[in-house]
């Protein structure tokens, strides 16, 4: 080992870096800290390359907290206005997203607080609120708050479980 400790970094980044899901967040975080800073052409491109890379889009306007995990990032969409707290998990083709044109300027996405799990293929719409610490079901349709520490699922999604941490 080299004891300046470079292997052990060039290692990490590595094995960042050849994971797909951690390279999409790196992209996404590449492009969101440039819009924030009003650059116009390399953000755009850079998720114009999730999409056509990962099949994904995430939204710059998206308000996206630290440690999130694609487990599979393929076909995973967060729209414009959606805020995910820190700590959560989302698995493949999962949608996160307003009901109607122009939602954006109405507020009306989802809040994903923090700890959430959504399995794959589950629908999250309009201006609802999940609950820290809970968990969504696969192919499961949210269209109503959920509360903390419970599991949901079905179409639409109903809570089939409390969680007791």
């Amino acid at each position: 080992m080299d004891p300046t400790g470079n292997v052990g970094l060039l290692k990490c980044i590595y094995n960042i870096w050849k994971k797909p899901s951690k390279k999409a967040i790196i992209i996404y975080r590449w492009a969101k800290k440039m819009h924030d800073k009003n650059y116009k052409h390399i953000p755009i491109f850079l998720t114009n390359k999730l999409v056509v890379n990962y099949g994904s889009f995430i939204s710059l306007n998206a308000n996206i907290g630290r440690n999130l995990d694609f487990r599979h990032i393929n076909g995973i969409v967060i729209g414009d206005g959606v805020t995910i707290a820190n700590n959560v998990v989302i698995y493949q083709q999962v949608t996160l997203g307003g009901k109607n044109l122009g939602d954006f300027q109405k507020g009306n996405y989802p809040s994903i607080e923090d700890g959430v799990t959504i399995f794959a293929g589950a629908k999250i719409i309009g201006n609802i609120t999940v609950g820290a610490n809970s968990i969504v079901g696969a192919n499961s349709v949210v269209i109503n708050d959920v509360p903390a520490n419970s599991v949901v699922a079905g179409i639409p999604a109903k809570v089939v479980k409390k969680l007791s941490y």
